[in-house]
């Protein structure tokens, strides 16, 4: 069976956001250098998670304080990390085309249903 990169994505991020779906809390991203494509991909995911919690907490804030911390968090999310993580995006990508260098990295985490062949 030949899996496409958008197959494998698609089921990486349904994955990942059913994961952190069940968990009910607000995930959050750690960033390091030595990210290939897929963990960017997910990582990004991940942090659009997060805004779309935080944005559900604002609904049930209480008071303006709870409110400005809840929106304060979502601009870091959608003017600090967004920003780098679709700049590693397009640096690889670019890497990539520029340099020839491999996109595709082999992963050493497990997603259910997704098998090397």
């Amino acid at each position: 069976m030949i899996t496409t990169f958008g197959t494998l994505l698609e089921a990486c991020l349904q994955e990942t956001i059913k994961t952190f779906l069940s968990k009910r809390e607000i995930p959050d991203v750690e960033y390091i250098a030595t990210d290939n494509l897929g963990e960017v991909v997910e990582k990004l995911a991940i942090l659009h998670i997060r805004t779309w919690m935080l944005e559900d907490a604002i609904q049930e804030a209480t008071t303006d304080e709870e409110i400005a911390q809840l929106k304060k968090k979502i601009d870091i999310c959608f003017k600090v990390k967004r920003p780098k993580l679709v700049q590693a995006i397009n640096l690889l990508v670019e890497d990539s085309i520029v340099n020839g260098t491999p996109i595709r990295e082999d992963s050493v985490k497990l997603y259910k249903g997704v098998f090397d062949e």
